[in-house]
């Protein structure tokens, strides 16, 4: 697993070929809180531009999960970012909440891209959500 630039994981699986291997991206490991000035808790204004587009395409994702709970609707409206060969991949982001690990767990069922995503607790694209909680009870109202 290596640390980018941009703030995410990508693990890399060592891909066995006839005579030589080659390194494969095989999916995203990213923790939101390193997009985030810890002073101030927002996006820092002097990210370059592929790192503000990288945390708006996983901040997204968390943003529907998070506002989907605790039923949760996998179909985010979120479109993949991937272009293989070049050619934008025209799939809709799957994702759910890994209730017994915290992360995030999304995928592109068209082209495969994938990840988890963790450290999105409290962050900006943290949606309150039910918590299952019976709703308070109206005020009493009085009239005179």
């Amino acid at each position: 697993m290596t640390l980018h630039a941009h703030g995410a994981h990508q693990e890399l699986m060592i891909v066995a070929m006839a005579r030589k291997r080659t390194l494969k991206p095989t999916g995203w490991v990213v923790d939101m809180r390193h997009y985030l000035d810890e002073a101030t808790g927002a996006l820092p204004d002097n990210l370059p531009e592929r790192v503000v587009s990288l945390a708006i395409f996983f901040g997204a994702i968390v943003a529907w999960v998070t506002d989907h709970l605790p039923e949760g609707d996998e179909y985010t409206n979120v479109p993949c970012r991937r272009s293989p060969g070049r050619r934008r991949c025209r799939g809709e982001i799957i994702a759910e909440l890994d209730r017994t690990s915290g992360y995030i767990i999304w995928h592109c069922p068209l082209c495969g891209d994938n990840g988890w995503i963790h450290g999105w607790e409290d962050t900006p694209w943290d949606r309150p959500h039910d918590t299952g909680a019976a709703p308070p009870s109206p005020s009493p109202t009085t009239t005179h």
